[in-house]
């Protein structure tokens, strides 16, 4: 079973994965010894996007697949590099933090709108608003409401996004400006006093600076 991946569309969901590890007979081993003998298995659980369906792969096999699709151009490296994370935090004994806005206490919706969309492990504002016919199917009535609220919700969150780039910018350059200011008046102080110490020079000093003055341009 293989992911179809458009390159041309940026917002496709990758499948949902999870790792079990499972207790498999290793025949050679029980033959030598004469009785049972199992060996722990690393196993890969997949669901495609909005499906029920899943697939049971063993790990290696899975990500040697995932090589071949993409060297077909079936489905994107990141969704190579993203899996092979995951399954580094389950050996760890971990979970991978979620990318984007998690599904669970987003407060668009209700908790049990929140509970039907993870438990179809769509975990993120990000895949509601990508979600496929399929998906929609699933989820019922109300589905193309809530697709459409969580793209919304982005295009509203990327708004504000680009307002607080522009606003800190604008920050940054009157913060330059207040700079460039105080060089100014840094100068323009230097330069009056200059002025008020030629003007309050006695007048003694001020020949003897013009005779010198003048022997060096006969020089």
């Amino acid at each position: 079973m293989a992911f179809e991946f458009i390159d041309q569309d940026e917002h496709a969901v990758m499948p949902f994965i999870r790792f079990e590890r499972r207790p498999i007979e290793d025949k050679a081993a029980s033959v030598a010894a004469g009785h049972y003998v199992a060996k722990d298995v690393d196993y890969a659980l997949i669901t495609p996007p909005y499906s029920k369906d899943v697939l049971i792969k063993k790990v290696d096999a899975w990500l040697e697949q995932l090589k071949t699709d993409v060297s077909n151009k079936r489905v994107p490296q990141s969704w190579v590099d993203a899996q092979k994370k995951a399954y580094n935090y389950f050996l760890k004994g971990q979970e991978l933090p979620l990318e984007g806005t998690p599904i669970k206490g987003w407060g668009m919706i209700s908790p049990a709108q929140q509970e039907t969309l993870v438990k179809m492990h769509v975990l993120t504002v990000e895949q509601l608003a990508a979600m496929n016919d399929e998906g929609v199917r699933r989820v019922g009535i109300g589905a193309i409401e809530l697709k459409n609220k969580a793209t919304a919700w982005l295009k509203n969150i990327k708004k504000a996004g680009a307002s607080t780039l522009e606003i800190t910018a604008l920050k940054k350059e009157n913060e330059n400006l207040k700079a460039d200011m105080l060089v100014l008046k840094e100068k323009m102080n230097e330069l009056i006093a200059q002025h008020e110490a030629m003007v309050n020079m006695p007048m003694d000093d001020v020949v003897i600076d013009a005779i010198d003055v003048a022997n060096l341009m006969e020089h």
